[in-house]
Formats: structure tokens, sequence, C-alpha cells
């Protein structure tokens, strides 16, 4: 080694100069001894930090178990029991709005009417159908009776069913006002909407 590096005065010389007590071959054994101590020292660190990356993956599991707050992605991950059951492979809130929609397309003449669309549209957004996945239609009858009970979520649900309508025609929405009677061109009355609201709830079983 040493024979190579006289090649190089410069690396012979500063060797010279932190050694200055030993000779040439004490020279090469002292490098030799600082690059196995180095070799050491670096394989050391190497399994500590394979050691301390274990613990730390660990200890990233504990805390993901006990206390970590999931993305919906990550809890759908975690939790497929939870959005899963049996042997199905749909996700039970698709499920639920599935059961929904078909229970409105058995009951409805036009299924694809401005009171159709509106309904499945609005029932699907109420919080009502993702705390009763499991029985979804008691989640619509409970969605149904608070459109027929609370006038301000009746007027609301009529706007958005008359807006719909004038989006498939083309044509300027029409809204009756509460306690006046419906426009002349209007194609859906408070009155036609609560005995369509009616029908449906007598209808769930």
């Amino acid at each position: 080694m040493f024979s190579f590096l006289s090649k190089f005065p410069f690396v012979s010389g500063l060797i010279a100069k932190l050694f200055p007590n030993i000779n040439s071959s004490e020279n090469t054994s002292a490098l030799q001894t600082h690059r196995e101590a180095t070799s050491v020292a670096t394989n050391e660190q190497q399994t500590n930090s394979e050691r301390l990356n274990g613990e730390l993956d660990s200890e990233l599991q504990r805390e993901i178990r006990k206390g970590r707050k999931f993305s919906l992605a990550e809890a759908i991950g975690r939790e497929g029991g939870s959005f899963m059951k049996g042997e199905s492979a749909v996700p039970r809130p698709v499920r639920a709005n599935n059961a929904i929609k078909q229970f409105l397309d058995s009951q409805l003449i036009d299924t694809s009417s401005a009171f159709a669309t509106t309904l499945f549209t609005w029932a699907k957004a109420d919080i009502r159908v993702s705390r009763q996945l499991d029985t979804p239609l008691v989640a619509l009858a409970q969605i149904l009776e608070s459109l027929l009970s609370e006038p301000t979520t009746f007027y609301e649900f009529y706007r958005q069913v008359a807006i719909a309508q004038a989006t498939i025609t083309g044509d300027r929405p029409h809204f009756q006002q509460p306690g006046e009677p419906p426009h002349p061109e209007a194609d859906y009355s408070h009155k036609l909407i609560r005995t369509q609201l009616l029908e449906l709830l007598e209808h769930i079983p």
C-alpha cells in the first residue's frame, strides 16, 4: 500500500508530519489499524441505526393503533370490516344508497324526474343514512318525515326540485311561495310534492 503512496510525495509528506516518530512500515500498520477501526465503527453505526429504525417502526405502529387520526382512505384500509360485511365487496355506504335508489325506482313512475333525482341526492347527503347503513330505509323514512313536518326544510326541498325541473326543460324556474297558489306554468306545486312524499312514506316496509 505504501509503495503506492510513495508515488505521491504530498501524501508521504503528510503522513510523515502526522507520524514523525514512526517509519513507513509503522505508518502502514497505523493506517491499517485506523481503517479497521473505522470499518468497525461504521458497522456498529449501521447496526444501531437498524435497531433504532426497528424500534421506531414498532413505536409508530403502537401510536397508530392507540391514537392517531386517520383519513377516510386509511380508515377504509384499516377498518375494512367496518365498511364491509360478510362476503360482499361493496362498501356499506354504497349498498345503503343503492337500497334507497332501488326503493325509489320501484315506487316512482318517472325515475328520472326532477322529484326523483332531487330526493335521491337529498337522501344521500343526509347524515341519517350514514348513521344507519344497515337500515337505510329507516333513515329514508326519517328523512321523509322531516320534509313533511319541517316547513323550512320542505320549502328548500321544493326549491331544489323546481330548479332541477327548470334544468331539465330549459325553462325559467317557477317558485310557489308559502300560502300562495302555484304558478300556472309550474310543473310542481307544494301539494303535489307533499302527496308524493306521503305516498313514499306509506310504502316503506
